[in-house]
């Protein structure tokens, strides 16, 4: 047996004991995909101006959003409430692609680790895997690299809009209250212009799954200043604004 750490030693057998579509339910979602992490409020109001129907609704013990189709520019699409967290947000994503999921766009808040204004617009090319769910879903790594052609078209679809984004690297973690000094520093220096807790993982499951996938991210608190931490809005203003903004580009990809 290896002695190096369990969470290194990947096993890429597409099999497992337990599979997504185990419970054989009777739900067909459409391909494309908005992963909204956003609060139930939020999707709630952004619904009250769109065509929109349930489809299905994902029961686990602490989290049960319902799975929706919306209708943007006369095309028919998937939302989806996504939970905070590596390990919960790809639960669901990788369930979500077992009933016929096939282009994601995920989108959410992230803290800036650079000096940047609350609620600027990033598409991540490449994660930094600082937490422990990628590594079920892909051999071991610094980074999950995203660039494709599905993430070029959504960079398109975004300057064709005349929104302004970049292009970044992102840093993924686990730890919210371990975001420290050492490791805020330690990602500056590789590029990171920004926190956040999901992206590295569900990257690498849609990967695996060999779905298409790209996430766009809106900064919210601010680490840039170790000594002087700002929790500014925490974003809220991006949250309707990115429902909006991301099903009109979802839709025109």
């Amino acid at each position: 047996m290896s002695e190096k750490p369990f969470i290194l030693d990947f096993d890429n057998d597409q099999h497992a004991v337990l599979e997504p579509e185990v419970e054989h339910l009777p739900f067909k979602f459409h391909s494309k995909l908005l992963y909204a992490f956003v609060p139930a409020s939020d999707i709630e109001n952004f619904l009250k101006s769109v065509p929109h129907k349930v489809l299905g609704k994902y029961d686990t013990i602490s989290f049960q959003p319902n799975i929706y189709e919306i209708e943007i520019n006369h095309e028919k699409m998937t939302l989806c409430q996504a939970p905070l967290g590596a390990a919960a947000a790809t639960m669901l994503l990788d369930w979500l692609i077992a009933y016929g999921v096939k282009q994601v766009l995920a989108f959410g808040n992230a803290g800036a680790i650079k000096e940047l204004p609350e609620n600027a617009m990033f598409l991540p090319v490449k994660a930094i895997r600082g937490e422990g769910t990628s590594f079920y879903y892909k051999e071991p790594g610094q980074f999950i690299d995203m660039r494709s052609n599905y993430l070029n078209e959504i960079g398109k679809v975004i300057t064709d809009m005349n929104l302004d984004y970049d292009e970044i690297t992102t840093w993924t973690t686990d730890g919210f209250f371990r975001e420290t000094s050492k490791k805020v520093k330690q990602f500056q220096k590789l590029g990171a212009v920004t926190v956040e807790m999901e992206c590295a993982a569900i990257a690498a499951c849609a990967q695996f799954r060999k779905v298409e996938f790209a996430q766009i991210l809106f900064t919210a608190d601010s680490l840039a200043n170790i000594e002087n931490y700002d929790y500014r809005n925490w974003g809220h203003e991006s949250h309707a604004v990115g429902l909006d903004v991301c099903s009109q580009i979802l839709s025109r990809v």
